[in-house]
Protein backbone atom coordinates (compact mmCIF):
# COMPACT_ATOMS: atom_id res chain seq x y z
CA UNK A 1 0.00 0.00 0.00
CA UNK A 2 2.48 2.57 -1.00
CA UNK A 3 0.00 5.29 -1.37
CA UNK A 4 -0.62 5.28 2.28
CA UNK A 5 2.91 5.19 3.53
CA UNK A 6 4.24 8.21 3.09
CA UNK A 7 1.22 9.70 5.13
CA UNK A 8 2.00 6.75 7.88
CA UNK A 9 -1.44 5.56 7.68
CA UNK A 10 -2.01 1.77 8.72
CA UNK A 11 -4.24 -0.77 6.71
CA UNK A 12 -6.26 -2.18 9.55
CA UNK A 13 -8.81 -4.15 7.30
CA UNK A 14 -9.20 -5.59 3.84
CA UNK A 15 -12.43 -6.97 2.75
CA UNK A 16 -13.38 -8.32 -1.20
CA UNK A 17 -16.99 -6.47 -1.93
CA UNK A 18 -17.23 -8.74 -5.19
CA UNK A 19 -20.08 -10.84 -4.44
CA UNK A 20 -21.89 -7.78 -2.56
CA UNK A 21 -20.82 -5.98 -6.32
CA UNK A 22 -22.63 -8.37 -8.17
CA UNK A 23 -25.76 -8.02 -6.15
CA UNK A 24 -25.49 -4.42 -6.48
CA UNK A 25 -24.80 -4.12 -10.16
CA UNK A 26 -28.31 -6.81 -10.47
CA UNK A 27 -29.95 -3.94 -8.95
CA UNK A 28 -28.86 -1.31 -10.93
CA UNK A 29 -29.28 -3.58 -13.96
CA UNK A 30 -33.41 -4.04 -13.05
CA UNK A 31 -34.01 -0.74 -12.35
CA UNK A 32 -32.13 0.25 -15.72
CA UNK A 33 -34.32 -1.84 -17.41
CA UNK A 34 -37.41 -0.46 -15.64
CA UNK A 35 -36.76 2.89 -16.57
CA UNK A 36 -35.28 1.52 -20.44
CA UNK A 37 -37.94 3.89 -21.97
CA UNK A 38 -36.46 7.31 -19.96
CA UNK A 39 -33.31 6.00 -20.84
CA UNK A 40 -33.37 6.05 -24.32
CA UNK A 41 -34.91 9.10 -24.34
CA UNK A 42 -32.02 10.81 -22.18
CA UNK A 43 -29.38 8.52 -24.33
CA UNK A 44 -30.66 7.59 -27.51
CA UNK A 45 -30.73 3.78 -27.87
CA UNK A 46 -27.03 3.30 -28.73
CA UNK A 47 -25.84 4.50 -25.71
CA UNK A 48 -28.94 3.22 -23.53
CA UNK A 49 -27.90 -0.46 -25.29
CA UNK A 50 -24.13 -0.13 -24.22
CA UNK A 51 -24.98 1.03 -20.58
CA UNK A 52 -27.07 -2.12 -20.76
CA UNK A 53 -23.93 -4.03 -21.96
CA UNK A 54 -21.71 -2.71 -19.63
CA UNK A 55 -24.12 -3.70 -16.54
CA UNK A 56 -24.63 -7.08 -17.63
CA UNK A 57 -20.87 -7.62 -18.13
CA UNK A 58 -20.01 -6.10 -15.07
CA UNK A 59 -21.87 -8.92 -13.14
CA UNK A 60 -20.82 -11.55 -15.21
CA UNK A 61 -17.17 -10.35 -14.69
CA UNK A 62 -17.88 -9.60 -10.76
CA UNK A 63 -19.43 -13.35 -10.83
CA UNK A 64 -16.93 -15.27 -12.56
CA UNK A 65 -13.84 -13.40 -10.40
CA UNK A 66 -12.28 -11.61 -13.13
CA UNK A 67 -13.51 -8.05 -11.39
CA UNK A 68 -12.18 -7.53 -7.65
CA UNK A 69 -13.56 -4.92 -5.59
CA UNK A 70 -11.84 -3.98 -2.13
CA UNK A 71 -12.48 -1.94 0.31
CA UNK A 72 -9.57 -0.82 2.72
CA UNK A 73 -10.04 0.47 5.85
CA UNK A 74 -7.04 2.65 7.30
CA UNK A 75 -5.93 4.62 9.83
CA UNK A 76 -3.42 7.20 11.12
CA UNK A 77 -1.37 6.76 14.46
CA UNK A 78 -3.33 9.00 16.32
CA UNK A 79 -6.36 6.44 15.75
CA UNK A 80 -6.52 4.20 18.74
CA UNK A 81 -9.96 3.14 19.23
CA UNK A 82 -9.24 0.60 17.00
CA UNK A 83 -11.84 -2.96 16.99
CA UNK A 84 -10.32 -5.81 17.34
CA UNK A 85 -12.11 -7.83 15.37
CA UNK A 86 -15.74 -7.15 13.10
CA UNK A 87 -18.01 -8.65 15.65
CA UNK A 88 -19.59 -5.00 16.45
CA UNK A 89 -20.55 -5.27 12.83
CA UNK A 90 -22.86 -7.84 13.25
CA UNK A 91 -24.04 -7.64 17.02
CA UNK A 92 -28.12 -6.88 16.36
CA UNK A 93 -27.30 -4.09 19.53
CA UNK A 94 -24.68 -1.81 18.37
CA UNK A 95 -23.11 0.17 21.01
CA UNK A 96 -22.62 3.68 20.31
CA UNK A 97 -19.42 5.35 22.47
CA UNK A 98 -20.85 8.87 24.31
CA UNK A 99 -17.97 10.65 22.94
CA UNK A 100 -16.30 9.08 20.05
CA UNK A 101 -12.72 10.66 18.10
CA UNK A 102 -12.97 10.40 14.74
CA UNK A 103 -10.25 11.08 12.86
CA UNK A 104 -11.41 11.99 9.52
CA UNK A 105 -9.95 11.10 6.49
CA UNK A 106 -8.08 13.50 4.12
CA UNK A 107 -9.52 13.96 0.26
Amino acid sequence: MAVLQPWNFSVLDVENLRNHYVRTLELWLDRFESAWDSVVELLGTERARAWRLYLAGSIAAFHVGNLQLFQVVFSGAKCEKIPWTRAHLYSEKRVEEKDPEWIRAMS
